[in-house]
Order: structure tokens, then sequence, then C-alpha cells
């Protein structure tokens, strides 16, 4: 099965159909055996009747998977592009795009403004997924902020790219962070949460990230980010930054010591 690798003459990168010619049909034979029976397959007649076009997106039994091992597959199979779909927002138009992680399992998404494909100096903001802030409109961090500030700057230009990563917590998970906050309430700033729970300060990896860019077809990304760690990760793992786009949030009465430590202790350009 051929991956995508660049856009379809609409500005949109390409997802194998979902068709025999491809060789990823999903057959109810294959999936779900004991379904298989005349009311199952009338029903799925029914609903394939129904369709305006063929279905463009990998079925699940043909993601990329890690070995039994566990071993992670190599570079060329470690993510894949699975689906996309137009999706407008309150901040604007975009395509949304869905990858597969092969070694974790984990779903990440990017969405997308205009014709990336080819893209020089395209503006990308690579978001790690923040429960708290994102969902819950936690004060304690900027996270949502700087989120919404990226697309706001990306929906304003002729493309651009903001791409959601499943890392919660910098890299310790969603729970570890709940935790780690709370020790943040005892006394602890946090780094040094993180480091009483076992975990580095900065966990993040940038490896799946370049790997999405590269099959969006972006060359080189202007990089909006506060975090130069984010830009060191990024090159190592193949990918042309040319600048740093800030994005200036101001602290509040409950982050403004989490800002600070991030920092004084993290190297964050505040």
């Amino acid at each position: 099965m051929d991956e995508a690798r660049g856009g379809n003459g609409n500005g949109r990168v390409s997802v194998p159909r979902y068709t025999p010619a491809t060789g990823i049909d999903s057959t109810e034979s294959r999936l779900h055996p004991a379904k298989v029976n005349g009311s199952r397959s009338g029903l799925m007649q029914r609903l394939a009747g129904k369709l305006h076009g063929v279905p463009s997106y990998v079925p699940e039994e043909s993601y990329f998977r890690a070995a039994d091992d566990g071993t992670a597959p190599d570079p060329e199979h470690s993510v894949q592009l699975v689906a996309s779909v137009d999706l407008p927002t309150r901040f604007g138009d975009f395509v949304l795009y869905g990858f597969h992680e092969a070694g974790s399992g984990a779903e990440h998404t990017a969405i997308v403004r205009g014709d990336v494909s080819g893209a020089i100096d395209c503006p990308v903001r690579l978001h790690s997924e923040c429960h708290t802030g994102d969902v819950w409109g936690s004060l304690r961090c900027d996270c949502r902020d700087q989120l919404e500030a990226a697309i706001e700057y990306v929906a304003g230009r002729e493309c651009g790219a903001v791409v959601y990563l499943r890392q919660e917590g910098r890299g310790i998970g969603l729970l570890n962070k709940i935790k780690a906050y709370h020790l943040q309430d005892l006394g602890l700033d946090t780094v040094e949460a993180n480091e009483f729970l076992g975990y580095p300060a900065e966990a993040r990896d940038y490896g799946v990230a370049a790997r999405i860019l590269q099959l969006l077809g972006i060359r080189s990304a202007a990089l909006l980010t506060n975090n130069p760690d984010k830009i060191e990760k990024l090159t190592a793992a193949g990918v042309r930054v040319t600048r740093r786009i800030a994005l200036a949030i101001p602290s509040n009465p409950h982050n403004a010591f989490y800002m600070e430590t991030k920092k004084s202790k993290m190297g964050h350009l505040l």
C-alpha cells in the first residue's frame, strides 16, 4: 500500500482509496466473520448505495503496526496518513488530517490551511496535547492560549498547519500530569514535580511530528513556538526550520510562577 506523499491538484494531500484496487479494502469476512450473514450484508450494501462517491481512507486493520515483539517500525512506516476531511471552525475553514502512529498506537491530527504540499517557510505549530488547558480551560498553563493564537495566525495566512500531538504533560501522560499539579500545590515547581515522579522535565519526542510534516509535503517550517528545545529537536529529526514565530501570551495569577519556571529553568523565550 502506498502512502500519500503530495498534493492531488486541489491543495489536499491524497489518502488511499477504500477499494479492492488499492489492496486496502475491508471486507466483513475479514473484520467480523461471525457477523457475515444476509442481514449484515444487506445493511452494508444499502449504506454503500447512499454514498455519493468512493471513500478515501485507510481501514483500521491496514494501519501500520509495531512488530509482535514491540519493535518499532522503520521510519518510513512509523506514521500513517489515515483520513482527511473538510473542517469548518470558528477560526476559519481547514482540512483536518488524521494520522496513526505505529509504535504507540497514538492518533494525531493536523489542521491545514491552503496548499502546503511543497511549501517553504510554511507557518507550523506543533502543539502537544494539554487536556486540562485545551479541554477544561485551565488557567494553570498557557497551552490553550498558545493553541488558539496559533490557529488564528494560520487562519490568516495563505497556507499553514497546526499539528496536534498526543503527548500530554510534556510527555509524561495525563494522570502523571495531574499528580504533578498536586505536587506543585505542595510546593514544587513544574520541573521538580516531574523529577519527583521519576520523569525528566521534558520528555516529548518530535520524530513523529517530523514524519507528519513530511507526509503533508511541507519542505520547511516557520515554527510558532516559544520553546528553543522544540526547534532543536525538530531540526535533529530532519526538518528545516527557517525561523521562529513568537507567541506572545500574557500570564495570569494562576500560571505566573509556572511561566517564570519555564523561562528560568527550561529556556522558553517569554
